[in-house]
């Protein structure tokens, strides 16, 4: 897929940033166009090859209908987790590198929900903070929105989880 300067794009590795220049460079294989993508959330920049961003997983930022969905899973009970830490890390930074938003909403979810329940590892509370991060981020450039109005429907999302996780905890407890 083809992007333009001004386009709204997500990577992977580093989150949601905006295109701001499309640049050529010779190298080895001949000339190279690239993306140039600025990153708010850590002041980064980035060159990406046009011709690698399907490999690379560059896609373009949410659509309102995915924004949606999002905060639906945002708000769904959490799902049991593995007892193991180390199959437990795993599955979480899997759903987290995807860099899809409703698997790393999934695992903010998760990770909030264990918060609660039990405690989080120093790289549990890393990769919450890395989730949420991501989330935000896109979701802010999708809708053209605040950060702050953003982690507000985050935050309620994820109470009602939570709610739903105890609810069905104390329910279970009765019976």
């Amino acid at each position: 897929m083809e992007y333009a300067v001004g386009e709204n794009v997500v990577h992977p590795a580093h989150g949601a940033g905006t295109i701001v220049d499309i640049q050529e460079h010779e190298i080895i294989e001949g000339l190279t166009r690239y993306y140039v993508i600025e990153f708010d959330v850590n002041n980064l920049t980035v060159s990406v090859p046009v011709r690698r961003t399907k490999q690379i997983g560059l896609r373009a930022v949410m659509t309102e209908e995915k924004f949606i969905q999002v905060i639906n899973t945002l708000s769904k009970r959490p799902k049991q987790l593995p007892k193991d830490y180390k199959e437990r890390r795993a599955l979480l930074a899997g759903l987290i590198q995807s860099g899809l938003p409703l698997k790393v909403a999934e695992a903010l979810r998760e990770l909030v929900w264990r918060r609660e329940d039990k405690h989080l590892t120093v790289a549990d509370s890393r990769m919450l903070d890395q989730a949420r991060t991501m989330l935000v981020h896109e979701m802010a450039l999708a809708t053209d929105t605040d950060l702050p109005v953003i982690e507000a429907a985050i935050d309620d999302a994820l109470t009602e989880a939570v709610a739903k996780c105890m609810a069905a905890a104390a329910a279970e407890k009765t019976h």
